[in-house]
């Protein structure tokens, strides 16, 4: 793959890391910043906070939702069945007027609207598996609201987080996917918004699929990932000192009494499915919480004009999530997996910093440092006794490549072991390049566990670190415990970076004394 070896010719380990990094954040899910809209909006809505007193009657919403939800799952038949009576309800809904609603009519009126909204979006894409695959659904596709032009982004982070500040929105707000808050067989309404806001916090926080407890730890919904600010900050409200502390205010006994135990209980945060939340998905994926078959097929096969970093970043978001899903099993399929793709010449670098980010330091170096010595062994033996001619061919045209080969016949595991420490070509071609070479099996096997130890540390630990700092920064855990955990990492990435420089000296010195060895004598005057 042309990519993994442009990175490795241009950038040294640490850059290359930072690649890695890049990749995976842009595969990774975050949520927008809840900034206030300015403009005519935002006159509307403080018009209405200031001095708002009208209402608004839901009651066909709540008609639509009576019959066409269940168990917070969208009967989208039966809505698209009744999408006259849809249409005429957001037909009143773009008519209305956004800055005479009382302040609780108009907080019910934009999460009825958005909920209406998105489900419109899916009626207006029959087919789709998930709401992401219709493209700018949150931030393209604009909607009249209120006598305003909203995206459903502008009505949840732009009007109703920053507006009113009050983070059992999230419960209210629907996305159409498995792991959102499920929609209720009711519309809300201002008069009973209170009572009802806080039965939807209570629902969503007892339910085992957002908030459980698991060797200690909690596992928690992706809304406090990404929203975790919204449940602590000051200004907002309800709120709490921590988010196990809000959680313990909703969630079940178990989880109560943990938290009263412990309140700096530690936790971590469950996969999210964005599977479409239709009805369906009781008998075809399993119930909540299933992995759709079809999101991971699309995630693993591109579209023909997609960019290499836009691929990996997706590769890495599916192995991430497959891998969380799959609970204790988790591990063993991220190292299987790391391992065909290692084969396949796909960089390791970005799959290395998930490792870290997905099971920590520990866990993380462990489940990489097998696969990739599994995929080096395998690509030696594959490039010795099957594929041999396609291989040289693969790599011909590469002086490096003959002068460490020459190397490896008289000094042996030694270059093998130098090369792992700084490698002079990607780290898939290595491992087919040394089953052409006079390296025995052995020796290369020993010679790449050894070698391949610090870097692997290096790029688990940015994972590692990263996904600390995500935690410490939403409140999950002490920025004590992190700053211990980045200066770790600093330390372990000068110490790998003087070992670089020593290995890449030591090559060079051992493949100048082969060329001088092997070199013509001069001839004589």
């Amino acid at each position: 793959m042309a990519f993994g070896r442009k990175m490795t010719r241009t950038f040294g380990p640490v850059a290359a890391a930072l690649l890695g990094a890049a990749a995976l954040a842009a595969a990774t899910c975050t949520a927008p910043s809840a900034q206030r809209a300015t403009g005519a909006v935002a006159e509307a809505v403080e018009r209405a906070l200031d001095s708002g007193a009208g209402s608004f009657d839901h009651s066909a919403w709540d008609g639509l939702l009576r019959d066409g939800t269940s168990g917070g799952l969208v009967d989208y038949a039966a809505m698209s069945a009744r999408r006259a009576e849809l249409d005429a309800y957001l037909a009143r809904v773009a008519e209305a007027d956004l800055g005479a609603l009382e302040r609780a009519e108009l907080m019910a009126f934009l999460i009825n609207a958005y909920n209406a909204l998105t489900v419109v979006a899916i009626l207006d894409h029959p087919g789709v598996a998930s709401i992401r695959e219709i493209d700018g659904v949150w931030t393209d596709l604009e909607w009249t609201v209120g006598g305003q032009s909203l995206t459903l982004d502008n009505i949840e982070h732009n009007v109703l987080r920053p507006f009113f500040r009050d983070p059992r929105i999230h419960f209210a707000v629907n996305c159409a996917s498995l792991s959102c808050a499920p929609l209720p067989r009711w519309a809300l309404s201002g008069a009973d918004l209170e009572a009802q806001l806080e039965e939807r916090s209570r629902a969503f926080l007892t339910d085992p699929a957002n908030v459980s407890l698991e060797g200690g730890r909690l596992r928690l919904s992706r809304y406090f990932d990404w929203y975790g600010s919204d449940f602590t900050a000051s200004g907002w409200a309800p709120r709490a000192e921590s988010i196990p502390a809000f959680i313990a205010r909703y969630a079940a006994d178990e989880v109560r009494a943990a938290v009263e135990e412990d309140p700096g209980i530690a936790f971590d945060f469950a996969d999210y499915d964005w599977s479409l939340n239709t009805v369906d998905a009781l008998s075809t994926d399993g119930g909540r919480g299933s992995v759709a078959p079809d999101l991971v097929v699309a995630s693993l096969v591109p579209q023909a004009d997609s960019e290499e970093l836009g691929f990996l970043a997706r590769l890495v978001t599916w192995l991430r999530e497959t891998a969380a899903a799959l609970g204790w099993l988790g591990p063993f399929f991220y190292g299987l997996v790391y391992a065909l793709l290692a084969l396949l010449f796909v960089p390791g670098s970005a799959l290395t910093i998930a490792a870290g980010l997905t099971f920590g330091l520990g866990l993380g170096a462990l489940t990489v440092f097998v696969a990739a010595n599994v995929a080096a062994a395998l690509s030696f033996l594959i490039a010795r006794y099957v594929l041999r001619d396609r291989v040289e061919k693969l790599l011909a045209g590469r002086p490096a490549l003959r002068a460490i080969d020459r190397a490896v016949e008289t000094q042996g595991w030694r270059i093998v072991f130098l090369t792992r420490l700084s490698p002079v070509f990607p780290f898939s071609a290595q491992n087919y390049f040394y089953g052409l070479t006079g390296a025995t099996f052995y020796q290369y096997v020993a010679a790449s566990l050894v070698g391949m130890l610090p870097g692997t540390l290096l790029y688990v630990y940015i994972g590692a670190a990263g996904a600390e700092v995500a935690e410490a920064s939403g409140g999950a855990a002490s920025w004590g415990q992190t700053a211990l955990l980045v200066a770790g990492l600093l330390a372990t990435a000068a110490v790998v970076i003087l070992v670089t420089r020593v290995a890449r000296r030591e090559l060079e010195k051992a493949l100048a004394e082969v060329e001088t060895e092997t070199a013509p004598d001069s001839p004589r005057p």
